[in-house]
């Protein structure tokens, strides 16, 4: 419930919602109103960084991201609640603001569809902008591969948690990325900087999967300790 506006106090209304501050200042009796929210604001963050672009042997990273955002959409909007996109990189690049009419859908979709991904990945500044800029408190879903600074990434959930926003965090890896399954000498290319080296995975192997479950691991704990989903 949300305060709205002040009316004429007339006889029958009920003493506990007279503004008694009101009274003081202007010798007036005045009624506070109220309206009671039924719906959620939802802010749909989705990562479009290069990084995102990956694929091993299936679908890429941003394509599977886009069909989580879409399936969101629509049953975020099927009951009621008003929903918006928000497509980033080192900054927002695109959003559709948020609404609850049956034909933002559409407009969603399209804004998915047309997606390009580019550039490298700045989620703490993102995060920050976004709790900076949000009106109303609502529920923030951010879908990345969290490949940026951690400790960063999680002063910019904690920004928003403080601003009282509900957070859920969807965590998009390739299963190559996961479970490293290169055989050959390969050559890997970052896709962000554009970094070339050449590998043999049979020496790194170990030593990456720790590197990778260290990083699972600390995503989990940093998004816990913000008391995000």
């Amino acid at each position: 419930v949300e305060y709205s506006d002040h009316r004429e106090y007339h006889p029958g209304d009920e003493v506990k919602f007279v503004d008694w501050k009101v009274f003081a200042r202007t010798d007036r009796l005045c009624i506070k109103r109220f309206r009671q929210e039924t719906n959620t604001t939802v802010y749909i963050l989705l990562d479009i960084s290069k990084s995102m672009s990956f694929s091993g042997d299936s679908v890429r990273k941003i394509d599977y991201a886009c069909f989580l955002a879409a399936a969101i959409s629509y049953l975020m909007l099927k009951q009621g609640d008003s929903t918006g996109l928000m497509l980033f990189a080192e900054k927002v690049l695109s959003q559709v603001p948020p609404a609850s009419r049956r034909t933002h859908l559409h407009a969603i979709l399209q804004t998915l569809d047309r997606q390009t991904t580019a550039g490298r990945t700045n989620l703490a500044a993102v995060l920050h902008a976004v709790a900076e800029t949000t009106k109303r408190r609502g529920l923030i879903v951010l879908i990345s591969d969290l490949l940026d600074d951690e400790d960063d990434v999680f002063r910019g959930l904690a920004h928003l948690k403080f601003l009282k926003h509900d957070v859920i965090v969807f965590h998009v890896m390739d299963d190559a990325e996961l479970n490293f399954r290169f055989d050959s000498l390969t050559e890997f290319t970052d896709l962000e900087t554009g970094e070339v080296a050449l590998v043999s995975p049979e020496s790194m192997r170990r030593t990456y999967m720790e590197q990778m479950k260290r990083f699972l691991a600390t995503c989990e704990k940093g998004c816990g300790s913000v008391k995000a989903d």
